[in-house]
Parts: structure tokens; C-alpha cells; sequence
């Protein structure tokens, strides 16, 4: 079980998981490790609560590793007949690969860093090879994913522009290349250049607020008219392009002026798609005890506020796409020509963005349909199969 540690949620539902699979585990023979993020930090008090674990890795695998290893030597000592059947997997679509990890940036407010400790790049052969084997799996997109991939560059080889390059360049070749969660300081012409060259027209920019003094106390720079300028240059090289951001409501100190700020930005920023989270005060962070704490009946009705004006706003970019022709990345097939088929367009992220149901044609998992946009429900897209393309 993986699980993570970034806000008590997540911790939560977490330890809520490791049960539910020591449960399904123990009743089969199995046994169960805990890894990642939460195991990490606090590992000592997990294990002291949860004797159900059998082994505890943290962000090490190499206990696992062994683990597997013993338990590949038994399994190799029993009579074929005796394995435990394998579930066929379907063939992925999209593929995340890390390109890197821990953060150097001390948001008052994250964990990250006291987990992960300070940024660090995977090395560009790494991510190659990492790339090369979800392609020849089936995968049709890459998405790159790290706490700051904005920044990514390895000395004496380049930076995020030769990988794209790179990575575009494989045979085979992916058909959709994505950036996520590029932190706004490290958006310049030449990461935009490079995402116009080799990506997809996507930018996941975590802005957390638009009020300076808020943004200040979180240890972090800029303000609304700055972000809206920032939002200007991408679209200038990416038109359009789908913008996802993620906000933070009842910072300690959020004023209701400084929370209107925010709103008002909203309204002005014309985004694709939104995340807000509560403030979620964890310990060890300079936020952790900060003065000017907002009631948390309070700050969940700004999150609730400020979600009604987000789906609001990106209910204008959706319908807008009404008419365009765009390429549907099939998740779920469909038999017939007259069935329902899912999956995604370039400007939907995996898994955190809406859905696109198409219709029109025969559909296999995997394939690359192009059609035309009909209609649009909230996030999700409706379109129809163009005649003849794919």
C-alpha cells in the first residue's frame, strides 16, 4: 500500500486503506507492506497502532524489494498448479514518470520538504529509460510529474526543453507529452517555447492565492495582478491552452478582503479546472501554530464559495470548445458504432479532469480518435467521431 502524508485527509483515508488490505491480505495468506510518504514520517507511531503491517518501507523500497524476492524463491518451490492466478492488466494509456522529487521552495505551509527533504532531479537517462518502457507497454501519453518541473535540468546536459526534445523524439514516439505542476516562478519563454514544441496545450500552475500579503505569510511570491499577467504570457504561446491552478482557503490571517481578492481573481483568470483546499495545518511547518487562525466552519464556506465561482468560470472555457475538432485518447472502448466510448482530450489531464464520451465509431482502448466537439456537461465533454478520422 502506498500512501501519503500531506494533509490529515489523505492520512486518514491512507491508514483506512492499509486495513481494509491487511483484512483482504491476512485472509488469503498474504502479507502486507506500507510505503510512501506516510510511512516516512511516521512510521514509529504506525507501527506501535497498526501491528496488521507486516513491513513498514517508507521511501526506501529495497525492504520491499527483498520481501518480493523471498517470496519470488518460494513461490518458485511450488507446484505450478498451486500459484495464485495473476489478473490480466489492460495495456496503460497514459504513464506517469517522475523526473523528480523533494522540494527546495519552504512554503510555510508544506509538509513536502520535511518528508521528501530538498529537490532533486531524476537523471535524464533515468527518465528515458523510465519513458521508453511505458511506450513500449502501450502507453500514448507521458506525463511528467515531480513537486517542480519547471525547473528540471541536469549539469552538463540541459534543461526541461532537451527533454521534451528528447523524449518526442522516441521511437516509438508518445502521442501526447504532459507537464504537471510547474510552480509559477519557473514559467518562462523558453519552459513555454518548449511545451509548445513537444506538449500538450496544458499548464498545471499551483497558485494558492491571489492576495500578496496572504501570499507572503505562505511564504510564497506574487499577487493577483501578477498572476493574471503570468496567465497572459501562457496563453500568448499556448492559445488555448487548458489552465489548471489549486487554491488554499483560511490561510492564518485570511481577512475577508484577502479572501475576495482571490475570488476576484477567479473571475478574472478564466481557468480550466480548479482545486481548493481547506488550510490543513501540519506539524513541523512555520504555519503550524501561526497567529490569526480562520474558524474552520469559516474557511470551509469560502472553499464551498470559491468552488461555485470556479465551476462557474470554467464552464465558459468547456462550452466554448462546442464545434472544435480535437483528437479523444480512448480509456474505454466501444464494440458497436452507435456505443459510448470514454476518455480524454489534450486538455484533460489523467485522472484529476473531466471525461470526454464519444460516440460515432467502433472504439478500442488506446486509440486516437479524432471528432468533433458537441457539447459540454460541467468538466466532461461530449463529442462525435469525425468521419473517417482517427
Amino acid at each position: 500500500m502506498n500512501t501519503c502524508g500531506f494533509i490529515d485527509a489523505a492520512k486518514e483515508e491512507s491508514i483506512e486503506a492499509i486495513l481494509d488490505a491487511a483484512e483482504a491480505a491476512h485472509a488469503r495468506g498474504a502479507r502486507v507492506a506500507a510505503v510512501g510518504c506516510l510511512v516516512e514520517r511516521y512510521r514509529d507511531e504506525l507501527a506501535a497502532e497498526l501491528p496488521e503491517v507486516d513491513l513498514w518501507c517508507g521511501l526506501d523500497t529495497a525492504p520491499l524489494l527483498a520481501a518480493l524476492g523471498e517470496a519470488g524463491g518460494e513461490a518458485g518451490d511450488r507446484p505450478v498448479g498451486d500459484a495464485l492466478p495473476v489478473p490480466r492488466r489492460p495495456r496503460p494509456v497514459s504513464a506517469y514518470v517522475k523526473i523528480s522529487d523533494g522540494c527546495d521552495h519552504r512554503c510555510s505551509f508544506c509538509a513536502i520538504p520535511l518528508i521528501k527533504g530538498d529537490y532533486e532531479t531524476v537523471p535524464a537517462g533515468e527518465v528515458l529509460r523510465s519513458a521508453r518502457a511505458a511506450l513500449a507497454a502501450g502507453a500514448r501519453e507521458l506525463v511528467l510529474v515531480g513537486q517542480d518541473t519547471s525547473r528540471w535540468a541536469q549539469p552538463g546536459w540541459g534543461g526541461v526543453s532537451r527533454l521534451l526534445g528528447e523524449l518526442a523524439a522516441l521511437e516509438p514516439a508518445p502521442e501526447w507529452l504532459r507537464l504537471l505542476y510547474l510552480q509559477p516562478e519557473g514559467v518562462d519563454s523558453a519552459l513555454l517555447e518548449a511545451l509548445a514544441a513537444h506538449a500538450v496545450p496544458y499548464a498545471d500552475i499551483p497558485l494558492q492565492h491571489a492576495s500578496g500579503a496572504v501570499l507572503r505569510r505562505m511564504r510564497r511570491s506574487g499577487d493577483g495582478a501578477g498572476h493574471l499577467a503570468l496567465l497572459e504570457r501562457v496563453r500568448a504561446v499556448l492559445p488555448g491552452a487548458a489552465i489548471r491552478s489549486t487554491f488554499i482557503t483560511g490561510f492564518p490571517g485570511e481577512t475577508d478582503a484577502e479572501f475576495e481578492e482571490l475570488v476576484a481573481f477567479v473571475r478574472a483568470a478564466g481557468l480550466a479546472v480548479a482545486g481548493v483546499f481547506v488550510y490543513d495545518e501540519q506539524e513541523g511547518t512555520e504555519a503550524a501554530g501561526m497567529p490569526g487562525a480562520v474558524p474552520r466552519e469559516l474557511a470551509l464556506e469560502r472553499a464551498a464559495r470559491l468552488g461555485e465561482v470556479i465551476d462557474r468560470e470554467a464552464e465558459q472555457f468547456w462550452s466554448g470548445l462546442a464545434g472544435d475538432t480535437v483528437d479523444v485518447l480512448v480509456e474505454q472502448g466501444a464494440s458497436r458504432a452507435d456505443g459510448r466510448a470514454t476518455g480524454r482530450i489534450a486538455l484533460q489531464a489523467p485522472d484529476v479532469d473531466g471525461r470526454t464520451v464519444l460516440t460515432g465509431r467502433r472504439t478500442r482502448r488506446g486509440d486516437l480518435v479524432r471528432a468533433i466537439v458537441r457539447d459540454s456537461l460541467g468538466y466532461d465533454v461530449e463529442a462525435v467521431a469525425a468521419t473517417g478520422g482517427t
